[in-house]
């Protein structure tokens, strides 16, 4: 009756396992409405323990019925599924923990003496029904004492077994929700890393337009700072309707990158050539959201704003199998060494700590000087389709 079957985990009160000390009657009326799975797995046994029987009593004698032994073994069996509810709650309410396990040891030989009164009661009648011939020629009064010292082990084990299988299965739910719990901090903690990080860039790239704008106005362009200041102000309007979004496709990217474009290109004028090529089937991937902004705003400013001659700068989207391959490539000077240490790589920083929280390793993100001048940055990302939805189809 130890069983540790999966039979008998799966008709374990739910109410068993949780946190709760008291047992209360809902849970004890869920356990009610689990009584008939309960009667299924109590007959598992009974039969097997009715077959034994049978068997046993052929060799002495022939004319014994498996019906007889069924009635004289199935019943006793059932009646452990009306006592397990009882048991549980107990089990629950004295639990066998350090300091208070003599008080529930007490508490639990008392409840095994009271269960076992009635199951060898029942033994007795089913056993006169069956017409055993020692308990047709005794009372219950005579034979109750003899029963007791007789099942006593027997039913210490079965009690200790449901006992056991409860405090497994609440022990199992326990370690379930600590480790839901513990992912759903994890899940929240990355949630905000990934929003730090987001917003980092508004006021980063902000920064730098504003600055441009101020040149501008030093130089009394206005029809160039005005150009400016609406772009600024699309650009705004775009971000803000991408707050809360780490993923948009791929072409909501690429026209927020063209509002930064066309600010740049109004601060360099002819100094600035952007050359596009974008392959169209990755228009409806997802990316993550104002990704190539930093890297096409560190080209500009690494690769063209430190020169006085003009400067080009070239963005690059292919699908290659599962991988979307995204490159930001300029003619400037390159990388000096070091260049990850200085001041003013935030952008850089941001762009992968981004991609570690919502790729982990199934991303590549390089950043390295080209052969013919100049440097290139590349990702490579798992291609993801973005729903018909978010394509705004």
């Amino acid at each position: 009756m130890e069983s540790t079957s999966p039979v008998a985990s799966s008709v374990l009160p739910s109410s068993a396992v949780t946190l709760r000390p008291e047992p209360s009657a809902s849970a004890l009326l869920q356990l009610a409405r689990r009584l008939p799975l309960l009667m299924l797995f109590y007959a598992v046994p009974g039969i097997i323990t009715a077959s034994q029987t049978y068997f046993y009593a052929q060799a002495k004698d022939p004319t014994y019925t498996f019906d007889r032994a069924l009635l004289m073994q199935v019943p006793t069996w059932q009646y452990w599924a009306f006592a397990t509810p009882l048991i549980l709650a107990l089990g629950r309410r004295f639990r066998l923990e350090r300091e208070v396990w003599p008080r529930s040891v007490a508490v639990h030989l008392t409840a095994l003496a009271a269960v076992m009164v009635p199951h060898v009661s029942l033994v007795y009648f089913v056993s006169r029904a069956a017409g055993e011939k020692w308990f047709v020629e005794n009372s219950l009064g005579q034979l109750l004492p003899l029963m007791m010292g007789k099942y006593f082990v027997t039913d210490l084990l079965i009690y200790g077994g449901i006992i056991s299988i409860g405090y497994a299965v609440e022990y199992h739910r326990r370690y379930r929700e600590g480790e839901l719990a513990q992912s759903q901090l994890e899940t929240r903690l990355v949630h905000a890393q990934l929003d730090v990080l987001r917003a980092q860039l508004h006021p980063h790239f902000l920064f730098n337009t504003l600055n441009a704008i101020s040149v501008l106005v030093r130089k009394q362009d206005t029809a160039g700072s005005i150009r400016m200041l609406t772009g600024v102000s699309e650009l705004l309007r775009m971000a803000l309707n991408n707050t809360g979004r780490q993923h948009v496709p791929f072409h909501e990217d690429l026209d927020f990158l063209e509002r930064y474009l066309d600010i740049e290109q109004t601060r360099f004028q002819d100094r600035l050539q952007v050359v596009r090529a974008i392959d169209p089937a990755t228009l409806g991937a997802l990316v993550p959201s104002l990704i190539l902004q930093p890297l096409v705003e560190n080209a500009i400013k690494h690769g063209l704003a430190t020169r006085s001659g003009a400067g080009r700068v070239e963005l690059r989207a292919s699908r290659e199998g599962v991988r979307l391959v995204l490159e930001v490539l300029d003619d400037g000077p390159g990388l000096a060494p070091g260049w990850d240490t200085h001041d003013g790589c935030i952008g850089v920083a941001n762009v992968r700590a981004r991609l570690n929280q919502l790729y982990g390793d199934r991303h590549t993100f390089t950043l390295e000087n080209r052969a013919g001048g100049g440097v290139r940055a590349r990702l490579e990302l798992p291609f993801q389709a973005a729903s018909s939805e978010a394509r705004g189809i």
